[in-house]
């Protein structure tokens, strides 16, 4: 059987009233089942029905009517579906950036907290111990210092550790979580080698 819509509807929304009363209860156990959420369920029966109404003159069924209903409530929980996946994995997508992105910044952030602390540490210093310390940032071993600086290296290595007790006073205060870490990592970079 092939027939048109508005020989179903005959144009009167009266017509229209009558089938939805008549398919509007099963169309919706159909959706529930599926989906299991009562407002959706109820919303993608009306997207059904509004459908069928405003394209009414365009519309041809090679069925019986309650079948075409049921296939286009299938075709709409089909579609919710497809959208409900594609819409999680876009927000697993960016949510997974965020973190990656809060991370990125959370290091940078610690990575200049950390050396502003130190910096702000090796400028309050005595010159001498300042200047070790800085050619001891610039990868200078405690023989180029002493060498440079005209100072036995016992005492470049007296001051490298004395301004390590004063820096990782300073990371205490600072970075009280991230502690025993960092000082581990400044006694292995600037220990006295």
């Amino acid at each position: 059987m092939n027939i048109t819509t508005p020989e179903v509807i005959n144009g009167q929304p009266e017509s229209f009233t009558a089938i939805f009363n008549t398919y509007w209860k099963k169309l919706y156990v159909i959706a529930y089942r599926r989906l299991g959420d009562e407002e959706l369920a109820k919303d993608i029966v009306q997207d059904v029905f509004v459908y069928f109404w405003k394209e009414r003159q365009n519309i041809i069924i090679n069925e019986s009517l309650e079948a075409y209903l049921r296939r286009s409530v299938q075709y709409q929980i089909i579609a919710h579906f497809r959208k409900h996946t594609i819409h999680s994995k876009a927000l697993s997508f960016l949510l997974e950036k965020m973190n990656e992105v809060e991370v990125n910044i959370r290091d940078i952030l610690t990575e200049q907290d950390f050396a502003n602390t130190v910096n702000s540490e090796v400028k309050e210093m005595p010159d001498t111990m300042q200047e070790i310390f800085k050619l001891r940032f610039k990868d200078q071993s405690i023989k180029e210092i002493s060498e440079q600086l005209g100072l036995a290296e016992k005492t470049v290595r007296n001051n490298i550790s004395m301004g390590l007790v004063r820096i990782r006073k300073a990371i205490s205060r600072d970075f009280p979580e991230d502690f025993s870490a960092i000082c581990l990592a400044l006694y292995i970079l600037l220990g006295t080698k």
